[in-house]
């Protein structure tokens, strides 16, 4: 019960953050055919809440796999990561979607 559990979980995370990928690409693509582009590029410090290296190595590649985002650093005590991204408007919504993406990895590198 518990490897389906898991098998799930994992199945879900690859649908959740292909999806993502593929919105990310997109609206980098339309970004850069329109007359006026619309980054606002930044740095943020997140928090996190993965603290497996395991979950840590695959958070901070897949942010770095995502079109507009790249991590630079992971402090010494794994409790925040910075990270540089292109559209910084709405940290709010950026936290937010980080949050859910960690989530997704802790329960699948458990």
């Amino acid at each position: 019960m518990k490897v389906l559990r898991k098998i799930y979980a994992i199945i879900g995370f690859l649908i959740y953050y292909l999806v993502k990928l593929v919105i990310a690409n997109v609206y980098i693509a339309y970004d850069i055919v329109t007359p006026k582009m619309h980054t606002r590029p930044g740095f943020h410090r997140i928090p996190l809440n993965i603290q497996s290296r395991t979950g840590l190595l695959l958070f901070s590649n897949l942010l770095s796999m995502t079109p507009g985002t790249l991590v630079v650093e992971i402090s010494g005590d794994r409790k925040t990561m910075l990270i540089h991204v292109l559209y910084s408007e709405n940290e709010k919504r950026l936290l937010g979607e980080i949050d859910k993406i960690q989530e997704k990895i802790i329960k699948i590198t458990r």
